[in-house]
Parts: C-alpha cells; sequence; structure tokens
C-alpha cells in the first residue's frame, strides 16, 4: 500500500472521529494553534476543509504563522510559501466562496496586500495603456497577457505569478471583490503601487523589487510580533543571543535579547513551540486521545527528576521551596527551547520541540553543575546557584564552555 494511501485512509479516519463526535468541536476550537495545525497536518492539508472551516479566526492566523513561513536551512529566515498558500486557499474554497472571502477579510490589510502580491503583479490599466502608445511597448504587453493567465478587474490587471492554482487564486479575488469590494480595491492598490513600473527600465523594476521588499518586512514584522507575544523567538533574535552566549557571563544579568522577549511576552498567550504540548494536555481527554492517535507528541507531566540530573532535582527542589522562582525557571526553559528551533545553525536539521527542550536540559545540568562547583558540592549550593542565575545564566555557562572546547553546543 503507497504511503500516500495510507496517510489519507488515517487522515479519513480521524477527520471522521472529528466530525462525527459533537463534544469534538468545541473542544478542538478550544486547541492551541500548533496543536490543531499537527492534526490538520496528520489528516493532511488537502483533505481537512471540513476541519479548518471548525476553526476559529485566530487558530487560523497563527496557524498560517507557522505554515506558510518555511526556512530552508535550521536557523535561517523564514521566507513566505506562495505555493503553501494556494493550497490553503483550496481547502477554504471547500467551504464555498462566501466562507473563504469572509476568512480572508478578517485578516490583517497588511498580511492580505503581501500574500496577494506573492500570487499576482497587479498593474494599473491607466498605465498599461500609456505604455502601450510607446514603440514596441504593445507588442511587449502582448506577450505577458498570451503567456501568463491573467484577469482585467475595473481598473486593475491582475497577472499570476504562481504556476498551478490559477483557479483558486482568480476565484477567491473575485469572491472578495463580491462580498468585500473596498477591502480588495485597497489591496490591489497598494499591489499595484508595488509594481506599476514593471515593465519600464531597469531603474523602475529595481524599484518595483525594492516595493515588494518593504511588502516583505512589513508582513514579517507584523508576524514576528503577533509570534512574541505568544512566546516564540524570531530567528534572528535566536542567532543573536546564541552568539552571545558564546561568551560565558561573570554573573547572572540577563542579556538585552532575553530582556526583550519577557518584556514582550503576553503571560496568557505563553504557548510557544516547546509548551505547546503541555497546553494540549490540559485539554479534555477525548482530545487528548485524539492527538495521541494523530501522532501529535506532547511532553509528558512532570514525574520525578532524572537520575544524575542536578538540574532537574534542583529543579524540583526549588518547586517546594519558591514556587514563583521555579515558573520563572520553567519560564526561561521554555525560552531557551524556542531559541534552539528558531535559531541554532549548528544542527543538522530543525529542532523538533521535545528534542529541543531535552537538549536545553542537558545544558542547563552542565552551567548548574560548572556553577556550584565553583562554591562547592551540595544541593544548597546548587539551589543558590540557580536562584542567582537562573535558566538563561547556567545555560549561557554550558554553552560558552562548549564553544570554547570546540564542540558543537546544540
Amino acid at each position: 500500500m503507497s504511503s500516500s494511501l495510507i496517510r489519507h485512509r488515517l487522515g479519513g479516519g480521524l477527520l471522521s472521529q472529528l466530525l462525527e463526535d459533537p463534544e469534538l468541536a468545541p473542544a478542538l476550537r478550544a486547541l492551541p494553534a500548533p496543536a490543531l495545525r499537527q492534526v490538520i497536518l496528520r489528516v493532511g492539508l488537502e483533505d481537512a476543509g471540513q476541519l479548518v472551516a471548525l476553526s476559529t479566526l485566530e487558530q487560523l492566523r497563527e496557524v498560517f504563522d507557522e505554515d506558510l513561513w518555511r526556512s530552508a536551512r535550521p536557523g535561517e529566515d523564514e521566507a513566505f510559501d506562495a505555493a503553501r498558500f494556494v493550497v490553503w486557499l483550496e481547502v477554504l474554497l471547500e467551504g464555498g466562496e462566501a466562507f473563504v472571502a469572509d476568512r480572508l477579510a478578517e485578516l490583517s490589510e497588511d498580511f492580505l496586500v503581501f500574500a496577494v502580491s506573492r500570487l499576482v503583479r497587479v498593474l494599473d490599466v491607466a498605465v498599461l495603456t500609456t505604455w502601450a502608445t510607446a514603440p514596441g511597448e504593445a507588442d511587449l504587453l502582448d506577450t505577458v497577457v498570451e503567456t501568463q493567465p491573467c484577469q482585467e478587474l475595473d481598473e486593475y490587471l491582475m497577472v499570476s505569478r504562481t504556476e498551478w492554482g490559477w483557479d483558486a487564486v482568480l476565484t477567491t479575488l473575485l469572491a472578495l471583490d463580491e462580498r468585500h469590494p473596498d477591502l480588495l480595491r485597497i489591496v490591489l492598490s497598494r499591489c499595484a503601487a508595488a509594481t506599476h513600473d514593471e515593465v519600464g527600465s531597469a531603474e523602475a523594476l529595481h524599484a518595483v523589487l525594492r516595493g515588494e521588499e518593504l511588502l516583505l518586512e512589513d508582513a514579517r514584522a507584523e508576524r514576528e510580533e503577533r509570534r512574541a507575544e505568544r512566546g516564540y523567538v524570531s530567528p534572528a533574535d535566536a542567532r543573536a543571543f546564541l552568539a552571545l552566549a558564546r561568551t560565558a557571563p561573570e554573573s547572572r544579568e540577563d542579556d538585552p535579547i532575553t530582556r526583550a522577549y519577557f518584556r514582550e511576552l503576553k503571560p496568557v498567550a505563553a504557548a510557544g513551540p516547546a509548551t505547546a504540548g503541555a497546553t494540549a494536555l490540559r485539554q479534555p481527554p477525548p482530545v487528548r486521545q485524539l492527538l495521541a492517535d494523530a501522532g501529535v507528541e506532547a511532553e509528558a507531566p512532570e514525574t520525578a527528576p532524572a537520575a544524575g540530573s542536578l538540574f532537574r532535582q534542583t529543579l524540583a527542589e526549588l518547586h517546594e521551596r519558591d514556587p514563583r522562582a521555579h515558573q520563572r525557571v520553567m519560564e526561561e526553559l521554555a525560552y531557551l527551547a524556542n531559541v534552539l528551533v528558531a535559531g541554532d545553525t549548528s544542527a543538522a536539521r530543525s529542532w523538533r520541540p521535545v528534542e529541543a527542550a531535552e537538549r536545553v536540559l542537558e545544558l542547563c545540568n552542565e552551567g548548574l553543575r560548572a556553577i556550584a562547583d565553583r562554591g562547592g558540592a551540595g544541593p544548597a549550593t546548587a539551589q543558590e546557584a540557580l536562584l542567582g542565575w537562573g535558566a538563561v545564566g547556567v545555560f549561557r555557562v554550558a554553552w560558552a564552555s562548549r564553544s570554547k572546547t570546540g564542540v558543537s553546543p546544540g
């Protein structure tokens, strides 16, 4: 049996469970977006139209943030995947043209402008008419129109930038025109402003490309701001932190990247990739079982400290002694795991959240032992060291030590 057929049958069975159990729909809407995305991936995006239709706007926005941005190699900045967005449009269209138009209209204008600009080049018909009067320009325009799928909509000509999926793109834009015409005009106007000189000169083309770069910067900044509130770390910040961590601190003092992270973090929404599994564990049992059946990995509940781990033992003792300090250390551990996932370029592939969390614990154990040894062995020394340095501090000690010895820190 082919892998695609196995995936189709497994996905179909899982989706049937979701749709046939009336109690699961509200629980599904309560899932954190990372867990929902894993369920969608397990089902297969192409087969998950009904499941996507059940999701909330906030879930869809967060899933887009995760699923539509990819990096070619670990630690690199993510790029928008236009082909993947076309697949999402096709899935959303299964709910009807009105559904996809209304869902997209609820997203931010900046995101729509950027996403549409990745799918179509928007040109002002009045500008094209002017170009057509110049010698040779009319033939060039005819070539563009004949070789690329395109559609004229009022004062704009939309030229496809995708190799496939034009029907879904056009249907979506026409649906937006039908239900949200004012919004679409704003989007097309802003897209045209970035591309209307495309067929001019090299200087004009440079201006167009610069305009598209600004759209990318705006979309990336908006996404990173949302993700920072939920506990994620941008690749650039993660790389900068790990580079700084190669120099061991002399004492506990948060670096500017860490300070900025916790300043922007919203406590009620701090569910980055390293904490998503723990959040999923707090869902009702049917959903937890569904996630397990779907292959969505979740962190195990806290158990006894691993044998030989000074850090885990000290963390458990800190929980009894000072719960608030323990919570702070746990937040730092989630932050550090997110740093490895987002910015560790030394790994052969990107860290999976559970792997990153385990690696952070190992490095924190090394760092805590090194700091505790400076003041003598013993649990009391380790507890004071952890209170004084925090997880970030002891992690940096271990990261710097491994960097100096030439051992890959990650």
